[in-house]
């Protein structure tokens, strides 16, 4: 039986409140995840109310209450908001235990701006991922980027093999189609792993197609709010509950962080 294995996004950005108003204890919602079956928590450095924050106790805050309660592998995003410079984009890779950074690969269109990452930030988030010891996650939106990615690794600033995030359905981004992720697949390596994220994504439906093609899949609030069913989640867990449990019908093997581990190159938890 093929292994799967599951990343959770669990808050929302700005200008998402539809998907999960109020405020959220993240920590607690990563650690409900990894009981329901995740093993990756992705993680924004992110305030009290949910804003992308330069003071980085918030991060290293619930960094800590996950760290003592799983042993969950999490990835620091460097995302951030349009006014944050390069090293406040990279202050969740300061955080001693952070295994997994994002590294996007490329600028896109995004809602109503754009998502910059010129050739020069993407050397710098590399950079700083490879000084720290932090595997990138590979963020593509767009088939250009692979190529961006040839660059990268050509200039010795990323070193196969390599870990892949594609990307699809954020506003003014490329739509997902099958036919465009069998393209994508074409540009990746034979066995490397790969992950399926799409905004706006209505429960384990939207990732049949990773599923069946021995994909890794993302879920939570970050990505949209509703089940198959059509109903709003409760939390966090419920999508990594609802996506186990169709992966087992499609002979996919939910694995644990320490078997994830393993699958992704990562050294043993300590």
């Amino acid at each position: 039986m093929d292994e799967l294995i599951i990343c959770v996004a669990p808050y929302p950005g700005e200008k998402q409140v539809e998907k999960f108003p109020g405020k959220m204890d993240v920590a607690e919602e990563v650690i409900r995840s990894y009981h329901a079956g995740a093993s990756i928590g992705h993680l924004h450095v992110r305030d009290e109310n949910g804003l992308q924050t330069t003071d980085l106790r918030c991060f290293e805050r619930d960094f800590k209450k996950i760290r003592s309660g799983c042993s969950i592998i999490v990835e620091g995003s460097t995302g951030g908001a349009p006014e944050h410079t390069l090293e406040e984009r990279c202050l969740s890779f300061r955080v001693p235990g952070i295994e997994l950074g994002s590294l996007n690969l490329g600028s896109i269109n995004m809602y109503e701006g754009v998502y910059q990452n010129p050739v020069a930030h993407m050397q710098y988030y590399a950079q700083e991922l490879k000084i720290r010891g932090i595997k990138p996650f590979l963020c593509v939106f767009d088939l250009s980027e692979f190529y961006n990615l040839d660059e990268l690794e050509k200039e010795g600033f990323v070193t196969p093999p390599h870990l892949y995030n594609l990307v699809f359905d954020t506003p003014s981004t490329l739509p997902y189609s099958e036919k465009v992720l069998d393209i994508f697949l074409s540009f990746i390596p034979k066995g490397a792993p790969w992950f399926l994220t799409r905004h706006q994504s209505k429960g384990w439906e939207s990732f049949r197609a990773a599923l069946e093609r021995g994909g890794h899949v993302r879920v939570g609030y970050e990505d949209g709010p509703f089940l198959a069913s059509g109903k709003r989640a409760r939390s966090n867990a419920e999508f990594v509950e609802e996506v186990g449990k169709a992966a087992h019908t499609v002979g996919r093997k939910v694995v644990g962080p320490d078997r994830a581990r393993e699958i992704l190159g990562l050294k043993p938890l300590r």
